[in-house]
Parts: structure tokens; sequence; C-alpha cells
């Protein structure tokens, strides 16, 4: 997690064959509907990101949420606030914090979870017994195994701060931080990321409590986007046996997404064993990528769908209300809760194949998010759950509508 405020500006990386709607395309009522929905969560960001940011004599770090129900440097909740407003951004802050983050990972041997704020690396998903930090959780690691997405969220972290002007050091050393990770805790198959059906790891972070397998959407894109910015990341800093490995394998999951698309479903399953069904969230980040069938298939989904996913401006994960089929305890958190970070993978989806249902979503959204105070997630009957003042309630959304206005598909955020 992260520093706070400054000017700064992320570069746009346009990727190939991947569009949205133009903002200039946009019907006047939803530009600006959108327009006004972005204002009013940079400031709801701008106050909480205020909020949760935590000191140690120079070092500022921001965590997830404003209520301390998490306490440690995640890749992902450290960087989204960021990425969906880059007034947020200070410089010299971030790069005490990638120097403090960098000196208490480059030498594992792979890549960890999360940063403690003492600087200890976190390797699994769960809450460390006797932590000092978070001294009301007691939760023992959810896996013997790193969540495949991992490097990839890493890199993603790695270049957007090199794009704020962030020097990154040891970049060598990084590097190979990376390669150990992949070459030995992320396996392919057929080109794509693959989850043992007998032993599933931990795919993608937001489905950390749920069981996974088969080839695997989520992670997949989330190392596709990886792997991509690897070969420019690291340039010169590893051997170029490595940065071709990469290319490589970027493009095996570029070339073989297909093989996670059922027609009979109407789009992307979250994995071809375990988790064979419509992946909600992964649909809207696998949209940019996707043919014009496809697209129409997906926000169809949506639409038809719509009373079993989308509550108080929050999206599910999934529409059947058994929730996830590796999952239990259908309707709580991941498996089955409603989260208004979900909104944020289809906002750009509804803008381009729905605009009514997008504005509906967006009405929806803006009307709940402070009432709401900004809950992680909401159970089947609305109530909030989980952290309150989380930031990923309103940075996700904020990154949907920037794509809206901005005219880029969510997966270049990735």
């Amino acid at each position: 997690m992260l520093m706070l405020c400054a000017a700064g500006a992320a570069a746009t990386v346009v990727l190939p064959g991947v569009s949205v709607a133009a903002a200039a395309g946009l019907s006047p009522d939803l530009k600006g509907k959108c327009q006004n929905a972005s204002k009013l969560l940079a400031g709801y960001l701008t106050e909480l990101v205020a909020e949760s940011k935590w000191r140690e004599g120079d070092l500022t770090l921001l965590m997830a949420c404003a209520t301390g129900a998490y306490t440690d440097v995640y890749p992902e909740d450290s960087l989204n606030p960021l990425i969906a407003l880059p007034s947020l951004v200070n410089k010299e802050e971030l790069t005490r914090v990638l120097a403090f983050v960098t000196d208490s990972v480059v030498d594992l041997q792979r890549v960890p979870d999360r940063v403690a704020p003492d600087g200890l690396p976190i390797l699994y998903p769960g809450h460390m017994p006797h932590n000092p930090f978070d001294p009301g959780w007691n939760l023992p690691p959810m896996t013997d195994k790193m969540p495949l997405h991992l490097p990839g969220a890493w890199v993603r972290l790695l270049s957007h701060y090199q794009e704020f002007g962030v020097e990154i050091p040891h970049k060598d050393r990084w590097a190979r931080l990376i390669a150990r990770s992949i070459d030995n805790c992320v396996p392919f198959s057929n080109g794509l990321v693959y989850a043992d059906p007998q032993n599933p790891p931990i795919g993608f972070g937001y489905q950390d409590s749920i069981k996974m397998s088969g080839l695997q959407l989520l992670s997949s894109l989330a190392l596709y986007r990886g792997l991509e910015r690897a070969t420019v990341l690291f340039a010169g800093a590893i051997e170029p046996s490595y940065i071709e490995r990469w290319a490589q394998l970027a493009d095996g999951i570029r070339a073989n997404l297909y093989r996670l698309y059922d027609p009979k479903i109407g789009g992307y399953v979250g994995g071809t064993w375990l988790g064979h069904q419509f992946d909600v969230w992964g649909n809207g980040l696998a949209y940019g990528l996707a043919d014009d069938s496809q697209k129409e298939s997906i926000a169809r989904f949506y639409r038809d769908n719509r009373d079993k996913i989308f509550l108080r401006g929050c999206t599910r994960q999934i529409a059947e209300p058994g929730g996830w089929q590796g999952g239990t305890n259908p309707g709580y958190y991941q498996n089955g809760g409603f989260w208004c970070t979900g909104t944020g993978y289809v906002l750009p989806v509804l803008a381009d194949q729905d605009p009514a249902l997008a504005m509906e979503l967006i009405d929806d959204l803006t009307a709940n998010l402070s009432k709401i105070d900004f809950a992680e997630w909401l159970d089947p009957a609305g109530k909030p759950s989980g952290a309150q003042k989380f930031l990923g309630s309103v940075a996700l959304p904020l990154m949907g509508l920037n794509c809206i206005l901005q005219n880029r598909p969510l997966i270049e955020y990735f």
C-alpha cells in the first residue's frame, strides 16, 4: 500500500486489437453521468486515502482500508487507488515505499502475497497468528502454494511505479525474483495458467477462498499483462532468453484464451474444471480481448442475469445462487457476496453494449457507496460486510469509469 498526494500521471499503454466505445461516441447522458460519478468517486477516494495512511519515520504506507481490517502491503491494494486517481501519486513517498518492499522481497525464492508494516514478507493468503499489527485475527494460511497471479501483480506494481517516475532499485534482482516465481510456481498447460484439479492452488487474489481448477481465466489474464509488462520493464536487466520466454508465454495466453470461452454459457469460464461457470468479473477483464460476437454475448449475460449479479450498485462474481462449484458458504464473501470492486470490471462492457443499464448501475453505485460506508462487500440481503472504508470499493469503479471516458480497455490497467 502506499503514499499520498501530489501530481502524477500514468502513461497510456495501448494493447493491439482491443477497444471500447470512444468517449466522443458516448451519448451525452452517459458521458455526463460518467463524468459526474468520476468526480464524486475521486473525492471519496481522496478522503479515504488520507484516512488510510500508516506512517513511521519517513515511510508512508497506504492500507487497504481506513478501519485497520487489512494491515499489510498488498501489490494490488497499494496500487489501484493510484491508477484510478494519479493525482494521489507522491513520487518521493513511493520511492521510499519501493525501497522498503525491495529489501523485503528480492532475495526470496518467489514473490510474497504481501509485506507486513515491519517489513516481514507474508508468503500465503490468510492472516498471521500473533501479528502485532492485527492482533484480532488468527487465521491460518489458505494455501501452501503461491497464488498463481502474483508475479503479474508485482510486475504491474513495478511497471506503474516506473510510469510514475520512480526508479526501480535492484531491477536485476527483481527480474530474477519474477523469473524464479514464474518458472517454479506457475504451471502452464495449453498456453494458459493451469491449476491441478487434484490439488488446486489459489489462482486470482479476489478468488482466494474459492477452489478453482483446470485452465484459469483471471490468473491467465493477470499473467498475460504481467508478462507483457515484464518484457519491457526488465529488458537489459536479465538475459534476453527470459525476455523471449516471457513474450512467448504472453503470446500463448492470448492465442489460447478461446479455450476458456464456452458458447453455451455465453462467456469465459473461471476455470475449465472446478469453476466452469461464467466469471462475471473475469469476463469484464477479458472483454477487451474478445471478438464482437463474444462481446455481445458477455453483455447479454449481464443483462439477462442483472437481478442475480447486481445489488445496490455492487456486483457478484457469479450468477448461480449456489455460488462457485469449488466454494463453500454460498452467499458469503467471494462466493456470493456483492462487491463494489466488481462493478469496476463490468461498467466498461455495459457502457459499450447497454448504456441504459450502465447508467442505472452507476446511479445505484453512487447512491449507495457512502450509505454502506464503502464496505468491502454486501451479503445477499444488502447488508454491508467485511472491511468498511475499503479503498477498492472506490478505486475499481473509478477505473471502470476512466476506461469509459478515456477509451481504454480495463485490461490495460493490469
